[in-house]
Protein backbone atom coordinates (compact mmCIF):
# COMPACT_ATOMS: atom_id res chain seq x y z
CA UNK A 1 0.00 0.00 0.00
CA UNK A 2 2.67 2.41 1.10
CA UNK A 3 4.81 1.20 -1.92
CA UNK A 4 1.84 2.12 -4.42
CA UNK A 5 1.16 5.56 -2.86
CA UNK A 6 4.87 6.09 -3.19
CA UNK A 7 5.24 5.22 -7.05
CA UNK A 8 1.86 7.67 -7.57
CA UNK A 9 3.11 10.56 -5.62
CA UNK A 10 6.58 10.35 -8.03
CA UNK A 11 4.86 9.70 -11.21
CA UNK A 12 2.47 12.91 -10.04
CA UNK A 13 6.17 14.62 -9.26
CA UNK A 14 6.88 14.07 -12.64
CA UNK A 15 4.31 14.71 -14.46
CA UNK A 16 4.18 18.25 -12.82
CA UNK A 17 7.79 18.67 -13.64
CA UNK A 18 6.96 17.63 -17.81
CA UNK A 19 4.03 19.85 -17.66
CA UNK A 20 5.49 22.91 -16.17
CA UNK A 21 8.45 22.96 -17.83
CA UNK A 22 7.82 24.77 -20.39
CA UNK A 23 6.28 27.58 -17.95
CA UNK A 24 10.35 28.08 -16.85
CA UNK A 25 11.19 31.49 -17.61
CA UNK A 26 13.70 31.91 -20.34
CA UNK A 27 17.64 31.98 -19.92
CA UNK A 28 19.03 34.90 -18.21
CA UNK A 29 20.47 38.61 -19.35
CA UNK A 30 24.76 38.08 -19.71
CA UNK A 31 26.66 41.07 -18.67
CA UNK A 32 29.49 41.14 -21.35
CA UNK A 33 32.59 43.62 -20.70
CA UNK A 34 34.30 45.72 -23.05
CA UNK A 35 37.65 47.66 -21.67
CA UNK A 36 39.19 50.85 -22.48
CA UNK A 37 42.78 51.27 -21.76
CA UNK A 38 45.55 52.24 -24.30
CA UNK A 39 42.82 54.49 -26.20
CA UNK A 40 41.22 51.37 -27.83
CA UNK A 41 38.05 49.19 -27.13
CA UNK A 42 38.56 45.37 -26.16
CA UNK A 43 37.60 43.29 -27.21
CA UNK A 44 36.85 45.43 -30.68
CA UNK A 45 33.89 43.54 -31.83
CA UNK A 46 30.78 41.84 -29.01
CA UNK A 47 28.38 39.75 -30.03
CA UNK A 48 25.30 39.23 -27.68
CA UNK A 49 21.86 38.14 -27.54
CA UNK A 50 18.34 40.67 -27.53
CA UNK A 51 18.43 41.40 -23.49
CA UNK A 52 22.04 41.26 -22.73
CA UNK A 53 23.72 43.98 -21.08
CA UNK A 54 27.26 45.74 -22.53
CA UNK A 55 29.58 47.48 -19.66
CA UNK A 56 32.74 49.86 -20.91
CA UNK A 57 34.94 49.71 -18.21
CA UNK A 58 37.82 53.08 -18.64
CA UNK A 59 41.16 51.50 -17.37
CA UNK A 60 42.69 54.95 -19.06
CA UNK A 61 43.30 58.32 -16.95
CA UNK A 62 41.03 60.51 -19.92
CA UNK A 63 37.67 60.03 -20.64
CA UNK A 64 35.76 58.42 -22.87
CA UNK A 65 32.28 57.52 -24.42
CA UNK A 66 30.65 54.46 -26.33
CA UNK A 67 28.41 56.36 -28.83
CA UNK A 68 26.91 54.18 -31.82
CA UNK A 69 27.35 55.85 -35.20
CA UNK A 70 23.42 55.85 -35.40
CA UNK A 71 22.94 57.40 -32.20
CA UNK A 72 20.87 54.31 -30.90
CA UNK A 73 23.17 54.34 -27.86
CA UNK A 74 25.45 56.82 -26.11
CA UNK A 75 27.10 55.76 -22.49
CA UNK A 76 27.41 59.55 -21.70
CA UNK A 77 31.26 60.46 -20.20
CA UNK A 78 33.10 57.50 -19.08
CA UNK A 79 35.59 58.88 -16.21
CA UNK A 80 38.86 57.48 -15.79
CA UNK A 81 38.10 54.06 -13.20
CA UNK A 82 34.54 53.89 -13.76
CA UNK A 83 31.93 52.44 -16.24
CA UNK A 84 28.89 52.77 -17.84
CA UNK A 85 26.60 50.08 -19.19
CA UNK A 86 23.94 50.01 -22.10
CA UNK A 87 21.46 46.79 -22.52
CA UNK A 88 20.55 45.96 -26.02
CA UNK A 89 16.56 45.18 -26.83
CA UNK A 90 16.97 45.23 -30.60
CA UNK A 91 19.21 42.54 -32.92
CA UNK A 92 21.06 44.91 -35.11
CA UNK A 93 24.80 45.54 -35.94
CA UNK A 94 25.82 48.56 -33.73
CA UNK A 95 29.15 50.28 -35.02
CA UNK A 96 30.28 52.87 -31.77
CA UNK A 97 32.84 55.34 -31.46
CA UNK A 98 34.40 57.42 -29.21
CA UNK A 99 33.07 60.92 -29.14
CA UNK A 100 36.31 62.39 -27.81
CA UNK A 101 38.71 60.14 -29.20
CA UNK A 102 36.58 59.33 -32.86
CA UNK A 103 39.85 57.03 -33.89
CA UNK A 104 38.20 54.81 -31.28
CA UNK A 105 35.88 52.52 -32.53
CA UNK A 106 34.08 48.97 -31.70
CA UNK A 107 31.13 46.73 -32.83
CA UNK A 108 28.14 44.94 -31.07
CA UNK A 109 26.42 42.40 -32.91
CA UNK A 110 23.07 41.81 -31.28
CA UNK A 111 21.67 38.34 -32.34
CA UNK A 112 17.99 37.97 -31.91
CA UNK A 113 17.05 35.29 -29.54
CA UNK A 114 16.84 31.64 -30.85
CA UNK A 115 13.41 30.61 -31.17
CA UNK A 116 12.81 27.33 -28.31
CA UNK A 117 12.41 23.69 -29.99
CA UNK A 118 8.43 22.72 -29.95
CA UNK A 119 8.09 20.77 -27.09
CA UNK A 120 5.32 18.13 -26.01
CA UNK A 121 3.49 20.86 -24.09
CA UNK A 122 2.54 22.69 -27.24
CA UNK A 123 0.12 19.94 -27.66
CA UNK A 124 -1.70 21.22 -24.42
CA UNK A 125 -1.59 24.43 -25.66
CA UNK A 126 1.18 25.92 -23.81
CA UNK A 127 1.87 28.25 -26.01
CA UNK A 128 -1.36 29.88 -26.12
CA UNK A 129 -2.84 32.26 -23.08
CA UNK A 130 -4.78 29.43 -21.84
CA UNK A 131 -1.85 26.63 -21.92
CA UNK A 132 -0.52 27.04 -18.11
CA UNK A 133 -4.37 26.76 -17.07
CA UNK A 134 -4.51 23.21 -19.19
CA UNK A 135 -1.43 21.78 -17.68
CA UNK A 136 -2.72 22.68 -14.06
CA UNK A 137 -5.71 21.11 -14.71
CA UNK A 138 -4.26 18.00 -16.14
CA UNK A 139 -2.04 18.15 -13.26
CA UNK A 140 -4.74 18.57 -10.61
CA UNK A 141 -6.95 16.04 -12.29
CA UNK A 142 -4.20 13.34 -12.39
CA UNK A 143 -3.30 14.37 -8.55
CA UNK A 144 -7.10 13.65 -7.90
CA UNK A 145 -7.00 10.00 -10.14
CA UNK A 146 -4.27 8.90 -7.37
CA UNK A 147 -5.56 10.09 -4.11
CA UNK A 148 -9.03 9.05 -5.17
CA UNK A 149 -7.57 5.44 -5.95
CA UNK A 150 -5.64 4.90 -3.05
CA UNK A 151 -9.00 5.86 -1.04
CA UNK A 152 -11.10 3.15 -2.82
CA UNK A 153 -8.44 0.40 -2.75
CA UNK A 154 -8.39 1.19 0.96
CA UNK A 155 -12.32 0.31 0.99
CA UNK A 156 -12.45 4.22 2.62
Amino acid sequence: MVRTLSRSIVVAGVLAVVLLLPLAPAALAVDHGVDIAGFAFSPQSVTVAVGDTVTWSNADAQNHTATANGGSFDTGTIGGGTSKSVTFSTAGTFAYHCKIHPSMTGTIVVEAAAAPPPTDAAILGSNDPGGPAVALLALAAMLGLVLGRRRFSRGT
